[in-house]
């Protein structure tokens, strides 16, 4: 459904992606894993249309991303990201920031919309916060709402950069429970995480990511249990048995 095809991005004369080649089924989960700086945000931002890239080709249900194609937003409302940050708009209630895209993006009937808003939240466990503004709601809240606002566009894929990051460790898992949900549904993701326990339960594929190249990819299991490269077994170590 995503496929990257020797994709190269810079920003200025510093290459941060370095021909990425990498391709994620429709209904699959796949976690970008590697140190601070590899890429693996900016790789998920260039899916999207967020970021441009200069050299190679990304492509979403075989149609290309490409900054000058004027079919570029109909293509990048094929998928939805979820931001470290949350990026909720603070003066919009729970259900006013999960009903904007479809409303003012999509241009859909206002009522519909809020019936698909009233569902969403409740099913990410937050009905009863549909008035609640985000300064009154925790990181976990805050980081729910955002999931079902990118559900709200029906997404073919959902992108998340980093989901649980910003969050207190009590809050982690809340989150990380509406992905599961979401994975055991078929949805198709790319997960940038540090999260490595998730990677392991969750994740189909796992793609290790360093200096802008992809070091080694495949099977979660195999490539958490037992990786091949000398640099993957390294980064694993420090971050399941950090000093």
């Amino acid at each position: 459904m995503i496929a990257f095809d020797n994709v190269h991005k810079s920003f200025g004369r510093h290459e941060v992606l370095r021909g990425i080649d990498a391709e994620i089924a429709k209904g699959q989960v796949v976690c970008l894993i590697g140190p601070s700086g590899s890429g693996k945000s900016t790789l998920l931002r260039c899916v999207n249309g967020l970021e441009d890239y200069q050299r190679g080709r990304i492509s979403i249900d075989g149609v290309v991303v490409d900054a000058a194609s004027p079919d570029l937003h109909s293509i990048c409302t094929r998928v939805s990201m979820v931001f470290q940050k949350f990026n909720l708009f603070p003066h919009r209630t729970a259900l006013e920031n999960v009903m904007e895209g479809p409303v003012y993006v999509l241009k859909e009937d206002r009522q519909e919309v809020r019936e698909r808003a009233m569902a969403l939240l409740n099913r990410v466990g937050l009905a009863e916060k549909t008035n609640s503004y985000p300064s009154s709601l925790s990181g976990g809240q805050q980081q729910r709402v955002a999931i079902a606002r990118a559900l709200a566009m029906r997404p073919q894929a959902i992108l998340f950069d980093e989901p649980t990051s910003a969050l207190d460790p009590e809050m982690v898992g809340e989150v990380l429970q509406v992905m599961r949900v979401l994975a055991d549904e078929d949805m198709t993701m790319l997960v940038v995480t540090h999260e490595i326990q998730f990677a392991r339960e969750v994740s189909d594929r796992v793609l290790f990511l360093d200096g802008g190249r992809i070091v080694e990819q495949g099977p979660a299991g195999e490539i958490l249990r037992d990786p091949k490269h000398d640099r993957t077994r390294d980064f694993l170590r420090r971050v399941t048995h950090p000093m």
